[in-house]
């Protein structure tokens, strides 16, 4: 399980992945709790699920103005 913790735009970034496979990572929305919104992940290992969904938060049209950090949960 990864998490995706933001102060802003929680919905945007839960809508943004849930549901979505990339490059062959499948992201589904399993909890949010205060900033943190977590998924689990099929397919690849946790470290490249957690690259995976940086890099797709970064390019979405709100990414650039996000701060945010993605990390495996403990």
């Amino acid at each position: 399980m990864i998490y995706v913790q933001s102060p802003q735009k929680r919905d945007f970034i839960k809508e943004l992945l849930d549901g979505q496979t990339v490059d062959g990572c499948k992201f589904t929305f399993a909890k949010m709790d205060g900033m943190k919104i977590y998924f689990e992940t099929e397919g690849v290992e946790l470290e490249k699920a957690v690259s995976i969904a940086k890099s797709e938060v970064k390019k979405s049209k709100y990414g650039p103005a996000l701060y945010f950090t993605v990390q495996i949960a403990k």
